[in-house]
């Protein structure tokens, strides 16, 4: 499982915060709220009891939480045991741990997904 470190998160949606709309993020961010709308970034966390609905692009993507919409990491993308998601995966690495819950489709290109 690659779960960084408490410290490297740079930037975080904290409990009980609601955003929307196009969020962008150079640094590592983890999200532990609510978000809508579209989010970019390198390493996105989403914690688990976080609520997404959203476009998610990034390099890589861990899911602890429930997500809505679309994913497409150019890396990996990691499910774990807790999640809920309803999506498009889009990832040369899909890592879905037991007990993750998956509705949606999955495409695995054989080269870095451009996100």
């Amino acid at each position: 499982m690659a779960v960084l470190d408490e410290s490297a998160f740079q930037s975080r949606i904290g409990k009980g915060t609601k955003v929307s709309g196009k969020l962008n993020f150079k640094s590592p961010t983890k999200i532990e709220g609510e978000a809508e709308g579209e989010i970019t970034g390198d390493e996105i966390v989403i914690a688990q009891g976080a609520v997404v609905t959203a476009r998610i692009a990034a390099t890589r993507i861990t899911i602890a939480g429930s997500v809505s919409g679309e994913l497409i990491a150019r890396e990996r993308i990691e499910v774990l045991a807790t999640a809920h998601l309803r999506c498009t995966i889009s990832t040369p690495s899909l890592v879905l741990n037991e007990g993750a819950v998956f509705d949606g489709d999955c495409k695995m290109p054989r080269e870095k997904a451009a996100a």
